[in-house]
């Protein structure tokens, strides 16, 4: 059965910084938090609908961050302890992306270093790292949401790590595809063991769709999507062949107007986890992070 995505004509992305003062002038306070060769690009939409930013005290503000999660306890409560919230929203047409929304991230990031506060990617509603990579768009830059859960490291499942299909635990799902005018993807059932192996399929698939993204309108797909390695580099920002086998096919299941699953082949015998165990490059099932590229 075919897949149809339907682009948007628009689309928006959206960050808030967390801080106990305002800036007293934006474009001040973006230049001196800038550093790179996106300060133009910054200092160029300042002020349209492509970067707008916008002052509310944290009483009164649009933004609830009551639920913003970070990989620091500590820093989560700080976003919720401060006095002013400071919005910067993108409003691009579809043939700016990805870099439309590249370039609003910069410009809360260079926010919240002037204002010594916390970016926080509304989107996915989680803190933004402190750590970026170089100034190019790099999809695995934590732009989709998907992570590894605990349930294994967490002492939660207990299902014996060498049966293949031990358990069915793992639900992976990515936030914020929205702003690349993509459906976001989710991938269920999988056993711990190949979490990783799993959450590597979603990475590989978001990036295969990540140019429809620029194309107003709808599009129709097969519902078999081939997957390469050069996808997979791609999404890490690398030029190397992570992978030496054949390309991989995987099968996509319209479940909603903005979702799609990812699922084994329809010609596949067997389950999901046999599909992951069996028939992915081995690579999958250990490359967690990677390094771009330095030029």
């Amino acid at each position: 059965m075919p897949i149809t995505i339907t682009v948007p004509e628009e689309t928006t992305a959206r960050f808030v910084v967390t801080a106990d003062r305002t800036p007293g002038d934006v474009a001040t306070a973006v230049r001196q938090g800038t550093d790179g060769r996106l300060d133009a690009a910054v200092a160029e939409r300042l002020g349209t609908s492509a970067l707008m930013v916008a002052a509310h005290s944290a009483e009164t503000s649009p933004w609830d961050l009551s639920r913003v999660t970070s990989a620091d306890q500590e820093t989560a409560e700080r976003v919720r302890r401060t006095a002013w919230h400071v919005g910067v929203t993108s409003v691009l047409p579809v043939s700016d992306l990805p870099h439309g929304p590249h370039i609003a991230r910069k410009a809360a990031e260079a926010l919240a270093e002037s204002l010594c506060g916390i970016a926080v990617d509304l989107d996915l509603n989680q803190v933004l790292p402190p750590v970026r990579r170089p100034d190019d768009f790099v999809l695995a830059d934590d732009w989709t949401g998907a992570a590894l859960p605990p349930y294994r490291n967490g002492g939660r499942c207990t299902a014996d790590e060498d049966e293949i299909d031990g358990c069915s635990c793992v639900a992976l799902t990515t936030r914020g595809m929205r702003r690349f005018g993509l459906p976001d993807l989710e991938i269920t059932g999988v056993a711990c063991p190949h979490d990783l192996a799993a959450l590597n399929v979603l990475r590989t698939t978001a990036q295969r769709l990540l140019p429809l993204g620029r194309h107003q309108g709808e599009h129709i797909l097969h519902s078999e999507l081939v997957l390469t390695s050069a996808d997979f580099s791609a999404f890490w920002g690398i030029r190397e062949q992570i992978w030496d086998d054949g390309p991989v096919p995987v099968r996509l299941v319209q479940i909603g107007p903005r979702r799609l699953a990812v699922r084994a082949p329809e010609d596949f015998p067997g389950t999901l986890n046999e599909w992951l165990w069996d028939e992915l490059p081995p690579v999958l099932h250990h490359y967690l992070s990677s390094e771009p590229d330095g030029t």
